[in-house]
C-alpha cells in the first residue's frame, strides 16, 4: 500500500527559510505526496519564492488563507486539512526539515486508520550541521501499545516530539478534531494530546528522522510576558481536560508540566501561582517523586 501523504506548511514571512524546507520535501525518497503551503498574509517575498517552487515541482501548491478565516498558524493548518487529498498528513513548519527517507520509513513501518507513527529527531541551528543537537537516545524511541503510556513516558522522562516527527492518518484527525484556533501558545501540545489519545497504537520508525530548527525568530512558545504565561496555563488546562475526557484522571504528563511551570513562574511571575492555585494543586506532590528519581 502506497498512500498519498499531504504535507501541510503554514507560512508567514519565511522566505529566508522555507526554501530549505521545501527542498527537504522535494528530496523525499517517497514520491506519493502533495505539499500545501498556506500563507498567512506574508509581507516579504514568500509568495514570489513559492511561485518558483510551484513551477519546480507540481506537487507543491500555494494558497493564501481566506480573509474570513482567523489569522494564525492553526487556522492555516486547518485550512490545509480541508484542502488535503492524502490519507496521511504530515504537518511541517516553514523552517524545519525532513530527512530524505522520513516519509518512506514511516509508511513502511505500517499503515492504518488509527495507527500513529513516530520517529527520531534532533535540533539544529544551521543546516550545515543537522546533527548538532540530535537525540541519539530517547525514552520515547519505542512502540506504545497503549497511547496513554506514551503521555506518561513524556512526563516521566520530560520528553516530547516536535509535531513533524509524527505521520498522522487523516481518519485519526477526524476522530480527534482539528487544531484549536483559540490557543495562542502550546498549540501543538494540545492538538497532539488529542491525536495520541485517539490512536489505537503508536509505532516507532527507527529510520525516520525530522529536524527542528532553533533560533529562527518565530518561537511562539517563548513566555515573554504574563499574558503569554496565562495562555500557556490555559493550554495545559485544556490538555488536562482532554485526558480526563478519555477516563484518565491523573497523568505524569500533566503533573510534570505543572511542576516545571511552577518552578519557572515562581521566579518570573510569582503572582500567577496564587491566581492559578487550583491548576497548580498537586505539583508539590509530583516534585517529591521528581526529586527522588532525577536529582541524585
Amino acid at each position: 500500500m502506497n498512500p498519498v501523504i499531504s504535507i501541510i506548511i503554514p507560512a508567514y514571512n519565511r522566505c529566508n527559510f522555507i526554501g530549505e524546507t521545501l527542498d527537504s520535501v522535494i528530496n523525499q525518497s517517497y514520491s506519493k505526496w502533495e505539499c500545501l503551503v498556506i500563507d498567512d498574509s506574508s509581507t516579504d517575498n514568500t509568495k514570489e519564492l513559492l511561485d518558483y517552487y510551484c513551477l519546480k515541482d507540481r506537487r507543491i501548491k500555494f494558497f493564501s488563507r481566506p480573509g474570513h478565516l482567523p489569522k494564525g498558524s492553526n487556522s492555516c493548518r486547518n485550512y490545509g486539512i480541508e484542502l488535503s487529498k492524502g490519507e496521511y498528513l504530515q504537518f511541517l513548519d516553514s523552517d524545519d526539515l525532513l530527512e530524505k527517507n522520513k516519509l518512506k520509513a514511516q509508511v513502511e513501518t505500517s499503515v492504518g486508520n488509527d495507527l500513529l507513527i513516530t520517529g527520531k529527531w534532533g535540533g539544529f541551528l544551521n543546516s550545515s550541521n543537522l546533527r548538532s543537537r540530535f537525540k541519539y537516545t530517547y525514552g520515547l524511541y519505542r512502540d506504545f501499545n497503549s497511547p496513554i503510556n506514551m503521555l506518561q513516558s513524556m512526563g516521566f522522562y520530560n520528553e516530547f516530539f516536535p509535531m513533524h516527527v509524527y505521520l498522522i492518518p487523516k481518519k485519526l484527525i477526524e476522530k480527534a478534531g482539528k487544531w484549536n484556533e483559540n490557543i495562542v501558545i502550546n498549540q501543538d501540545g494540545e492538538f497532539l494530546s488529542r491525536i495520541i489519545l485517539k490512536a489505537s497504537k503508536v509505532l516507532f520508525s527507527n529510520d525516520s528522522i525530522a529536524y527542528y530548527r532553533y533560533g529562527s525568530g518565530q518561537n511562539l512558545s517563548d513566555i515573554s510576558n504574563i499574558e503569554k504565561a496565562r495562555e500557556l496555563i490555559k493550554s495545559w488546562e485544556i490538555i488536562e481536560e482532554n485526558i480526563k475526557s478519555e477516563g484518565y484522571n491523573k497523568t505524569a504528563y500533566v503533573a510534570n508540566a505543572k511542576f516545571l511551570l511552577q518552578l519557572k513562574f515562581k521566579v518570573i511571575f510569582p503572582k500567577l501561582l496564587k491566581e492559578k492555585s487550583q491548576f497548580f494543586y498537586g505539583a508539590k506532590d509530583y516534585s517529591k517523586w521528581y526529586n527522588r528519581i532525577f536529582i541524585k
